[in-house]
């Protein structure tokens, strides 16, 4: 598994979206997440 070098979140009403990247920019993880379900992460 690599590892983030990068995190971005993009904050929405309803949902929010997390997306990762290695030192090299190409993407390790995307998850788009509800803010209900937020305490899980």
């Amino acid at each position: 598994m690599s590892e983030s070098t990068l995190i971005g979140t993009d904050l929405g009403k309803h949902t929010f979206h997390l997306h990762g990247q290695d030192k090299s920019g190409r993407e390790v993880f995307r998850r788009k997440c509800s803010h209900q379900n937020s305490a899980y992460l």
